[in-house]
């Protein structure tokens, strides 16, 4: 009985590795961004560096970006949260991870941005969110 049991939590361990938030924003990475609609001083299109710092559940840094600014850039807190990965099944039954969806904060009381996804190689795609403003961000 016990050997079935421990092999019933190994299972539970490896299924749920097997599901691990795998895509992140990517940090140190500058980001090429375009704007349906700009609600601070940002250019569009711009770029975008994010250093950040934290776990699988909970990142959190500073996002600069590019601004119209004497500088010619500008600064903001980002927290990323609440990660859920997209699985879909293909034709052949296998799992196919699609992205990753996040809620973007930026702080300390900035808009969020409830429909953030992370797809396979590093779009960042920023939607729902409070301000009515969305982005695609593409890294390189």
């Amino acid at each position: 009985m016990k050997r079935i049991v421990l092999f019933a939590l190994l299972f539970a361990a490896v299924a749920a590795a097997g599901h691990a938030q795998a895509l992140k924003p990517q940090s140190g990475v500058r980001y090429k961004c375009t704007y349906t609609k700009t609600v601070f001083n940002e250019v569009n299109p711009g770029w975008s560096i994010f250093t950040l710092s934290g776990d699988d559940q909970l990142l959190r840094g500073i996002e600069d970006y590019q601004a119209q600014t004497s500088t010619g850039k500008d600064n903001r807190k980002a927290t990323f949260a609440k990660p859920f990965d997209i699985i879909v099944t293909n034709p052949h039954g296998e799992e196919v991870l699609r992205g990753t969806r996040w809620e973007l904060t930026i702080n300390p009381s900035g808009p969020q941005c409830t429909n953030t996804v992370i797809r396979p190689g590093g779009r960042i795609e920023f939607g729902s969110c409070s301000d009515g403003h969305s982005r695609v961000c593409t890294p390189g």
